[in-house]
């Protein structure tokens, strides 16, 4: 064994409180104190010139690899995940945040000259603590990260779904100063400043076992407890525990969870234990059986460090005075002998040790044998696809031999006869050429205007891609942006100043984008999350913001926002004006930087918005005002509600208008026909959601609500109630893992139901795990479940786009892994009647797709299934009888 403490691994002489090693034990991180203002700090260092003489000395390998300084005070546990892809940082200031590598260099710390040599970014923030997080750990396959805090909880945080929460355990009645996952997932330990460790069931999140009679006669005198469990899961060792009057750390057996067996001989309380993360295995001679052990290290307030052996009764050794403080973190490498531990004094240290000291750690198959002679292992059926299967029929030879892929929303789909949108009539359409330029971020056009006197107005036109709604919010502050007409005239197109006539033909070859307005857009600084939009070509974006711009204002505030639909743009100015009869809030129209009108109110603007026609305004006394973005005359009296708007938006086209007020009011208006479209109350939904973070109408009216909890919801006029769109339950999430495309493209206009759900989800870069067979039996009915409900979501908010791709979809999952009984009950209510005793009615479509245009895309996909050769023919035959005898009648 070799000891070495490295001196440039330090914190400026600031305590380091917690020392992980990666994974691939090629680097290993500390937190605790940084700056003289408190704060924390996080450094990641280079393992190797820690373990060799020679990369220490080499000037060419750097050994400060990143320094985070992202917490507010001091760090008090670093954890990287067991892929190595995260790490989690806990803190006094509450706050857990999770880091992921990204590609390039960066800057380093402010005010430092330092360069990052590694990318660390902030991944994510994790808020739920009301005290300082003491203590982290993953679970053994990432699929939870758990935290510890002085408030008495630990909170068990979704990895896949960060930041939300699966549970908060409560019980603990002290500090909660360790946790620890049990190696085979069932069980999350816990010890705390009340004189206890629990153990808590991973299956419904309760409360297993309380440990308490070891720790009667401690007190809180450590700074921590961190706690560890044994590799073979038999043993959860305790930190800070007594026995008759010293200082042990306390053996719990999981066989009963006894505590007859403790590790003694410290002088001064236990603050940490940490096992090795493998089963050891050592022979003592050529002929006696290899014996099977695990590896421990013990760190404590008399500032020494031992490291035992499971198969021993005594330490294999101790170091006295490690540290000249408490060793208050201890971290062992993966795949390599050697161990890191750190202290109060800032200061680490670095044990090298030799596979003779140790042992020599099982393999991962001989690791899952005993684990599975130990515990049991899950009975995982394999789905069968049948591929082995004799194939009875030549024709789905070729077929069966074809890779099963799933559908795409990327491609294009077949053209069916679904009915088109009316078009605007007050929306001028604009002729383009067609530009097949798919990688590019945008369609870069001009716009050549001829005016009365003969003169050419150019107008350069940015169209974002899948961008309905063009929105600019800037400061308060207008600024101008200079139009370049020096562009080559291959990206020209006219507009003459009449209206120029389409005919449906040439409109259907347009691309859908360049449809909407005649009025040239300018480049989207700051859009609604629930559009996507590439900013390759915007030199600065602005700071984006979440739906409609939304003022923090009192009665008396001065607050201001100016936003821009295309060339317009509106200012406002709350406070502007004191008059006797009180404060007057200011409202300015602008065209191309050109005043064109200016209004009053006298009430405060809380929230407004633009479209390309109309303005809507919202004022704090829960006034609204519908006005002419060109002239600022009034479209509708001046409305007014119980309480102030939250949340205001228009339809893509603008022809629709709604409102979210305070106390849970929704309204949508047709400014077209100044009727009201919908008055519903979404009160019932507030209570136990949160507040609005986004709201958006489609083109048919259809309201999408998004809540600060994650939930999200949709109105239906027809059954009079609010429809979930998605919630954090077992069945949303395991659908949104299984069957969300991994190249899916958010769009509102086409695609509104998922482009919500992905919002809310966040699951854009890791959602997919594909439709494998390979799964548990619960999985099976939760994903059928959910793609059902997709379906009937469709049907219900009118997207036949996306009802096409989750019918796709229910044929894979049913060839994969369905019933021949659920299978049947979809094929025949695809197919209809077979035999002409019932006339074909308005029921043969579904939004205007034709149902047999969906039962032949389910048998295309039945066809690559062996197993269901049998009833693919029996359909398609049935099928193709059915449209011989149509094609016959309608000649």
């Amino acid at each position: 064994m070799i000891l070495l403490k490295p001196e440039w691994v330090n914190h400026d002489d600031k305590p380091i409180f917690s020392v992980d090693i990666h994974p691939d034990c090629n680097k290993f991180v500390t937190g605790g104190l940084g700056g003289g203002d408190g704060s924390g700090l996080v450094r990641i260092w280079n393992i190797h010139p820690v373990l060799t003489v020679e990369s220490e000395a080499d000037p060419t390998v750097p050994k400060l690899l990143c320094a985070m300084d992202t917490h507010l005070a001091c760090v008090n546990s670093v954890r990287f995940s067991k892929n190595g892809i995260y790490l989690a940082s806990g803190s006094d200031d509450k706050l857990v945040i999770i880091y992921h590598l990204a590609k390039g260099s960066s800057s380093g710390n402010f005010g430092s000259a330092v360069r990052n040599v590694e990318n660390w970014k902030c991944a994510f923030t994790l808020r739920g603590h009301a005290g300082d997080v003491l203590d982290l750990a993953w679970s053994p396959t990432d699929r939870w990260l758990a935290s510890c805090s002085v408030d008495n909880t630990i909170i068990v945080w979704d990895v896949q779904n960060f930041p939300s929460i699966v549970k908060v355990l409560k019980g603990h009645s002290g500090l909660v100063k360790g946790v620890a996952w049990d190696p085979v997932g069932k069980y999350i330990a816990s010890q705390s400043d009340d004189r206890s460790a629990k153990i808590w069931k991973t299956s419904d999140w309760t409360c297993m076992h309380t440990v308490t009679d070891p720790f009667e006669e401690c007190g809180g005198t450590t700074h921590i407890l961190r706690l560890s469990w044994s590799p073979d899961g038999q043993y959860l060792v305790s930190a800070h525990s007594m026995n008759t009057g010293g200082p042990t750390a306390q053996i719990i057996e999981r066989d009963g969870w006894k505590t007859e067996k403790d590790f003694v001989g410290h002088r001064k309380a236990v603050t940490c234990v940490r096992f090795h993360k493998d089963i050891l295995k050592k022979q003592r001679d050529r002929t006696s059986k290899s014996q099977m052990y695990c590896a421990l290290a013990l760190g404590s307030r008399d500032h020494s460090l031992s490291v035992w052996m499971t198969c021993l009764k005594r330490p294999s050794f101790v170091v006295h005075q490690l540290f000249n403080d408490s060793v208050l973190d201890i971290a062992w490498g993966p795949n390599k002998y050697c161990l890191i531990a750190c202290g109060g004094d800032g200061t680490v240290a670095c044990f090298i040790f030799k596979e003779k000291d140790l042992g020599v750690p099982l393999s991962e198959d001989d690791k899952n044998a005993f684990y599975e002679r130990s515990y049991g292992k899950s009975a995982v059926e394999s789905g069968t696809s049948g591929r082995d299967m004799i194939v009875e029929n030549a024709e789905i030879l070729d077929a069966v031999k074809e890779k099963v892929t799933l559908p795409s929303l990327s491609e294009n789909p077949p053209q069916q006869e679904i009915v088109p949108v009316q078009p605007d009539p007050f929306i001028k359409p604009v002729v383009v050429r067609e530009n097949n330029d798919l990688n590019a971020s945008a369609i870069k056009k001009q716009i050549e205007t001829r005016t009365a006197d003969g003169k050419r107005r150019i107008t350069p036109m940015f169209i974002p891609v899948n961008q309905d709604q063009g929105e600019i919010v800037v400061s308060t502050q207008l600024s101008s942006s200079s139009r370049s007409a020096e562009q080559s005239e291959s990206n020209l197109f006219v507009q003459p100043a009449s209206t120029p006539v389409i005919t449906s033909a040439d409109k259907c070859q347009l691309d859908n984008r360049l449809t909407k307005t005649t009025a040239p857009t300018a480049p989207i600084k700051s859009v609604s999350v629930l559009n996507s939009v590439s900013t390759a070509s915007i030199e600065k974006p602005a700071k984006q913001v979440s739906g409609p711009a939304k003022l923090n204002v009192t009665t008396t505030s001065k607050d201001g926002m100016v936003k821009s639909y295309g060339d317009y743009r509106i200012q406002i100015q709350n406070g502007n004006l004191n008059t006797p009869m009180g404060n007057l809030s200011r409202i300015w129209g602008w065209c191309r930087n050109e005043k064109i009108w200016e209004v009053y109110c006298g009430a405060p603007v809380v929230n407004f918005t633009l479209s390309v026609k109309y303005a809507l305004v919202c004022c704090q006394d829960g006034t609204i005002r519908i006005s002419d973005i060109k002239t600022g005359s009034n479209i509708l009296p001046i409305m007014c509600m119980a309480t102030s708007a939250v949340q205001c938006t228009f339809c893509p086209l603008g022809k629709l208008a709604g409102v979210i007020s305070e106390c849970g009011q929704i309204r949508i208006w047709n400014i077209d026909e100044q009727k009201i479209y919908l008055s519903s109350s979404c009160a019932d939904i507030f209570s136990k959601s949160g507040h609005v973070v986004q709201f958006q109408i489609t083109e048919n009216g259809i309201p999408f609500i998004l809540f600060s909890n994650g939930n999200a919801y949709s109105y239906s006029l027809d059954m009079q109630c609010w429809m979930q769109l998605y919630a954090k339950d077992a069945v949303f999430r395991q659908g949104f893992r299984s069957v969300i495309p991994k190249d899916f493209q958010r769009n509102m206009r086409q695609h509104p139901l998922m482009t919500v759900q992905s919002t809310t989800n966040n699951f854009l870069g890791n959602v997919s795990i594909g439709m494998g067979s390979n799964t548990n039996n619960w999985q099976e009915c939760t994903k059928l479940l959910f793609i059902e409900n997709q379906i009937k979501l469709c049907e219900k908010i009118k997207s036949p786009e996306e009802l096409k791709y989750w019918y796709l979809m229910l044929g894979h999952h049913l060839a994969a892994s369905g019933t021949e009984k659920k299978l049947r009950s979809i094929l025949d209510d695809l197919l209809g009647s077979a035999h002409g005793f019932r006339k074909l009615t308005s029921q043969s479509d579904v939004l205007g797709v034709s149902k047999h245009y969906l039962l032949d895309s389910i048998l295309e996909i039945l066809k690559k299934y062996p197993k269901w050769q049998r009833i693919y023919m029996e359909y398609y035959e049935q099928f193709m009888s059915m449209k011989t005898k149509s094609e016959s009648m309608e000649e």
